[in-house]
């Protein structure tokens, strides 16, 4: 009878210390079955539009003749003071441009030799 209430009491103790190691208070668990990534997420650039994913921003100084040549006209007065941006083959340039009259931005997508490119 003792060698019973021994290996009842013995088993109820395990089982206490096997209930106490899955608590999930004590440490975060990991997931063994979720699936990681093979490369880490790119983090999420909220103030950048989807339009300017690829393009690389550029200086004044490293935009095409034939583009600054088309700036230069009213419509785009203003391209100075905003942002001017190109694609990795430098085939696409945009333009950003502050209205201060709409209180906005303006975009605007054209090739190397300065003719705008309709969507």
């Amino acid at each position: 009878m003792k060698k019973i209430v021994l290996i009842l009491a013995s088993a109820f103790c395990l089982s206490a210390v096997a209930v106490q190691a899955q608590d999930p208070a004590q440490e975060p668990s990991k997931d063994s079955t979720s699936i990681q990534p093979s490369q880490p997420a790119q983090p999420a650039q909220p103030d950048q539009p989807s339009y300017l994913k690829d393009m690389v921003k550029i200086q004044a100084t490293e935009i095409p003749d034939g583009l600054k040549a088309t700036l230069q006209r009213d419509q785009f007065k203003g391209w100075e003071s905003g942002s001017v941006y190109k694609n990795q083959t430098g085939d696409v340039y945009i333009v950003e441009i502050n209205d201060a009259v709409e209180n906005r931005t303006k975009a605007y997508r054209f090739d190397a030799s300065g003719k705008p490119i309709k969507e």
